[in-house]
C-alpha cells in the first residue's frame, strides 16, 4: 500500500473515531405541552406555541370542581433575546413583568430581572421529554421554590 493511500486511511479513521454522537438539541419550545406537579398541590403549567413564534402558557390549580388561575406567562424573542414575560391576574394589573434570559445550557433556561421584588430569578430545566424541573428564587438564590412536572 502506497503511503498517500495509507495517510488517507489514517485520516478517515482519525475522523470517524474521534468524533462523538451528536448531542440532542433542546430548545425552548419544547416546553409546549401540559405539565402537571408530581408533588405538592395539585398545580399546572400548560404552554403552546403561538403564529406568531412566541410561546404562551397559563399556571393554574385545580381545587375539585373550581381552577385558579394562577399566572399567564410568555417567552418570546424580543431586542435580540429570550424573555420569559409574567403576568399575575390577581394583582389587579394588566402589566407584565418582564425576566432576560440570561443563561441556557442544553436543556435549561435561567431567566432574571434584578428589579423585581420576588422572584429575580426564574429556572426551567428539560430532565426527559417526559420531566421538568422549575425553580423560582432570588438573586442570592437562597428563597428558592421548587417544581417538579410530569407530562400528560
Amino acid at each position: 500500500m502506497n503511503t498517500r493511500i495509507k495517510h488517507l486511511l489514517f485520516l478517515f479513521s482519525f475522523f470517524v473515531f474521534s468524533c462523538s454522537a451528536p448531542q440532542p438539541k433542546v430548545n425552548v419550545y419544547d416546553l409546549a405541552g401540559t405539565w402537571q406537579a408530581s408533588e405538592g398541590p395539585i398545580l399546572y403549567e400548560a404552554w403552546h406555541i403561538r403564529p406568531d413564534s412566541s410561546l404562551h402558557g397559563i399556571s393554574f390549580s385545580v381545587n375539585q370542581a373550581d381552577t385558579l388561575l394562577l399566572e399567564e406567562m410568555r417567552i418570546d424573542y424580543v431586542e435580540d433575546n429570550w424573555h420569559l414575560f409574567v403576568h399575575i391576574p390577581d394583582e389587579g394589573s394588566s402589566e407584565e413583568t418582564a425576566f432576560a434570559l440570561v443563561k441556557q445550557e442544553k436543556s435549561s433556561w435561567v431567566f432574571e430581572n434584578a428589579e423585581n421584588e420576588y422572584p429575580n430569578r426564574i429556572i426551567y430545566n428539560i430532565l426527559s421529554d417526559s420531566t421538568l424541573y422549575a425553580r423560582i428564587e432570588n438573586m442570592r438564590g437562597n428563597q428558592q421554590k421548587e417544581f417538579h412536572f410530569k407530562r400528560i
